[in-house]
């Protein structure tokens, strides 16, 4: 949306209450002009990668938590560029270190969902927020 200041058509709340009416005639417009033996099939292919999508995205942080020390070595393996023929202990220190680095980078991203789904829930009315302690008149003293 345009941020200058004397714009005042073009703003995100005119937007907001404007998008059913969009969605009305825009699919008033799809199905008039695009015929049901064509269009139905297309939406229901969009609608069906949709599902897959969520799945795959759904799997994948699954397999994430509940990944095992296992998994965590075998990833820090796969990353590490040169092959472990190093003595021993320099060995198991870069492998700690990956695995470290690997638990860090899981724990970040989880935080950053639960971030993301904490900023969705507190999302509410506005005027629940609203300090009413401003507006109370403090007594005044009687000589």
């Amino acid at each position: 949306m345009s941020t200058a200041p004397g714009n005042i058509f073009l703003t995100t709340e005119n937007l907001a209450f404007s998008l059913p009416l969009i969605a009305v005639c825009g699919t008033y417009a799809y199905f008039k002009y695009i015929p049901l033996n064509i269009g139905l099939p297309v939406l229901g292919g969009l609608f069906l990668l949709y599902q897959i999508s969520v799945q795959v995205k759904n799997q994948r942080n699954k397999r994430l938590q509940n990944m095992d020390d296992r998994a965590i070595n075998d990833l820090a393996l796969q990353l590490e560029d040169e092959e472990p023929s190093e003595t021993d202990d320099a060995a198991a220190k870069k492998l700690a270190k990956k695995k470290a680095a690997i638990q860090r980078r899981l724990a970040a991203e989880a935080k950053k969902e639960s971030k993301q789904k904490g900023r969705k829930k507190k999302k509410q009315d506005d005027d629940d927020d609203v300090d009413l302690d401003t507006f109370v008149k403090a007594g005044k003293k009687k000589n």
